[in-house]
């Protein structure tokens, strides 16, 4: 399987919860409509579960779409504060 990578690579965040059930096409058409955005972009579009303790990452790859998933697991406990100034760190790099 293609994983992808490099600078130019986008990566999409849906804001509500999703049912984790759904599978590749019920992502990928989530997308579409949710989101406005084109699966067949390249793009990564991260899925998190309704309670916050599954994610599924979808891209298209030549010729299908992947699906990556992990899940079922607790949340960590971070603080609003401890997040921001994770996300600022990697921003002044």
């Amino acid at each position: 399987m293609m994983r992808p990578y490099g600078e130019d690579l986008k990566v999409y965040l849906c804001r509500e919860p999703v049912d984790m059930r759904k599978a590749r096409n019920g992502l990928a058409a989530l997308a579409q409509e949710a989101m406005k955005l084109d699966p067949f972009s390249g793009a990564l579009m991260v899925f998190v579960g309704r309670r916050f303790n599954a994610v599924k990452i979808l891209y298209w790859a030549p010729q299908r779409f992947c699906a990556l998933a992990q899940g079922h697991r607790k949340p960590p406990e971070v603080s609003l504060a401890a997040a921001a100034r994770a996300i600022g760190s990697d921003t002044e790099r």
